[in-house]
């Protein structure tokens, strides 16, 4: 593979989608949107760890040797895990060099699709070359974009509770967070210092990527890659791209779901430059108490519909492959 592929990670809504677009705009980058081939391919690799070692290949018994029966070969045995890997990876090359094909001159490749965050090992393992740009921002802003949109276009996808919000946005940023300790090929963004100042952020962006980009360039591709501009995209639903403002969140959160939010990421959002806005709890909120009570109950009521919905499967399968008596 002859072009870099960049990974863009993070928690959706944190502007990941802004900063495709900005480095798009370069020509030797080439960017597409939220394919998760990876969360397709790792499902794959699960699937042979769980079936290879079942899943057999049968042999003629037809003028075979009564004494030396032949044996059915096992699917692990005809393709060892060691041969699995690779043709994964020749799938996910095959689509990243489609994309680069789009237009000439293409380097780069940059996949944005935020929960990439979650298969990091599994990039790595298929990619060891991979780099991870981890953009994050304010989780009281995530929490309000992920509600406006589950108002609109993306029902049922985003949490639309505070106590839940916090903890999506804490999951994915920590799983973007230990990337860090799997390759050197990871840098961190705030989305805040690119609204404020785009064309060094950017331009930060593409040294670090090897890209050359000189101010001049970052300020058009700034330019070139605004709201007004952006929201224009066709492949957007309404309302996928935010009227907002810095610190806008203050207008849409209410002080008592700001105090929630944080009180379980509060630690992680100082470690990433953000401050409180209220005083922190000095016992747990009965908000919390109740979001967590029902967990257990829940958990154990998903694992029995989970075995009753597999015993039902199988024996459907059963009664497809009972053969008819001669």
């Amino acid at each position: 593979m002859t072009m870099r592929p960049v990974f863009i990670v993070g928690c959706p809504r944190s502007g990941s989608t802004w900063t495709t677009f900005l480095l798009a705009q370069h020509p030797s980058v080439a960017t597409f949107q939220h394919a998760k081939v990876f969360d397709y391919l790792v499902r794959m690799k699960q699937w042979y760890r769980f079936k290879a070692g079942f899943s057999f290949i049968a042999q003629p018994t037809v003028g075979a040797d009564p004494d030396r029966p032949n044996e059915n070969v096992k699917l692990a045995d005809a393709m060892p895990e060691e041969e699995f890997s690779p043709l994964l990876r020749h799938v996910a090359e095959g689509i990243l060099s489609r994309v680069a094909g789009v237009r000439p001159g293409v380097s780069t490749v940059v996949d944005k699709t935020p929960e990439n965050a979650h298969f990091a090992e599994f990039i790595l393992e298929l990619f060891p070359e991979a780099y991870f740009l981890h953009i994050v921002r304010d989780p009281r802003a995530v929490y309000c974009s992920h509600r406006s949109a589950s108002a609109s276009w993306a029902r049922w996808e985003f949490p639309t509770q505070p106590v839940d919000g916090a903890r999506f946005w804490r999951k994915d940023v920590e799983a973007s967070l230990s990337i860090a300790e799997l390759t050197e090929n990871y840098l961190q963004v705030r989305y805040e210092d690119l609204k404020q100042d785009g064309p060094a952020e950017l331009g930060k962006i593409l040294e670090w990527l090897g890209l050359e980009a000189d101010p001049e360039f970052c300020e058009s591709a700034v330019a070139a890659s605004s709201k007004d501009k952006v929201r224009t995209v066709k492949e957007f639903p309404k309302g996928f791209v935010r009227k907002t403002t810095s610190g806008g969140w203050r207008d849409e959160l209410s002080a008592g779901d700001a105090r929630i939010i944080e009180y379980l990421a509060g630690d992680l959002m100082e470690e990433l430059g953000y401050e409180r806005s209220q005083k922190p709890y000095r016992f747990k909120p009965l908000r919390v108490l109740l979001r967590e009570a029902p967990e257990p109950l829940l958990g154990f009521l998903d694992r029995k519909l989970h075995r009753v919905t597999q015993l039902m499967h199988w024996r459907w399968v059963g009664r497809k492959l009972e053969w008819p008596n001669p």
